[in-house]
């Protein structure tokens, strides 16, 4: 496929209004949640820790996720690489509190072409009914999910906007935080000359959480392409992630180290990927 500069430009535009709204949404829920959390927290380690094990805590934190794709390809022999930024920004009310999930992936890609650049930003926002306590129990939590052509280059992104409906349920203890995240996203607009997107994603996770910040975490980020042949319309990630909670100065940082393997895949998909990641955390 050919470049289309349009699309360039357009981009360009884009991302750069993304990243003045977070920065201006970084700064904003701050307050919001230092002015309902509990007070006295204490922020140890093991409690950033379960706090990060939870998609729907009230915290700030921006992880950087960094993918080895391996195996792409007709034989294999293409690897692919992505680095995610994906900030969790809260918002706190007395009646429960709303996150937002911004992802922004940035790739390098051999296969299908070897091009590199943004690719669609996917931003997912749920709002949390409040509970007794988010230190335990269980929360379900109901929103939007969206997708957004951004990508630099056509094989980079879906070249399409969809919307569509975001879930989320949590359970927690001392020990343990299971749940699953899920949305759907249909297209609604974009350039008519690319395939209509229907995707549903169903990312389930179970975390043990250890003592001094340590924490093991299995999951996968399964997702279903109504669009696609029915032999490439599943794909199927199984995997497992250690992570550390420190300190970095002042600012506790998380640092985690992963791998996946698809159980099932499109045909030219990668096979397995490796995962490093880096998440800054503001508590306060």
């Amino acid at each position: 496929m050919t470049p289309r500069p349009r699309w360039a430009g357009r981009s360009v535009r884009c991302v750069g209004s993304a990243v003045l709204a977070f920065g201006a949404m970084l700064s904003t829920p701050a307050v919001s949640a230092q002015e309902a959390a509990a007070p006295a927290a204490s922020h140890s380690a093991d409690d950033i820790a379960r706090k990060l094990a939870d998609p729907g805590a009230a915290l700030i934190s921006v992880p950087f996720q960094y993918n080895y794709l391996g195996s792409v390809g007709p034989s294999g022999d293409f690897h692919n690489q992505q680095l995610k930024i994906q900030p969790v920004i809260p918002f706190v009310g007395e009646r429960g509190k709303f996150i937002l999930r911004p992802i922004l992936p940035l790739s390098w890609n051999q296969f299908p072409e070897d091009r590199h650049g943004t690719g669609d930003l996917f931003v997912q926002g749920y709002y949390i009914p409040k509970t007794a306590s988010e230190a335990h129990g269980t929360e379900i939590g109901f929103g939007a999910a969206a997708l957004l052509d951004t990508a630099s280059h056509d094989s980079l992104g879906t070249g399409k906007y969809s919307l569509g409906p975001a879930f989320i349920v949590v359970h927690k203890t001392r020990s343990w935080t299971l749940g699953a995240l899920a949305n759907h996203v249909w297209s609604v607009g974009g350039d008519g000359d690319r395939e209509d997107v229907s995707s549903t994603s169903v990312q389930p996770f179970v975390t043990r959480n250890l003592p001094d910040g340590w924490s093991l975490s299995f999951t996968s980020e399964t997702s279903y392409n109504w669009k696609a042949a029915s032999g490439d319309a599943w794909t199927v990630p199984l995997g497992a992630t250690v992570s550390k909670v420190l300190r970095l100065g002042h600012t506790p940082i998380s640092l985690g180290l992963g791998g996946f393997y698809n159980l099932d895949r499109p045909q030219y998909a990668n096979r397995w990927t490796g995962r490093f990641s880096v998440t800054l955390v503001f508590p306060e």
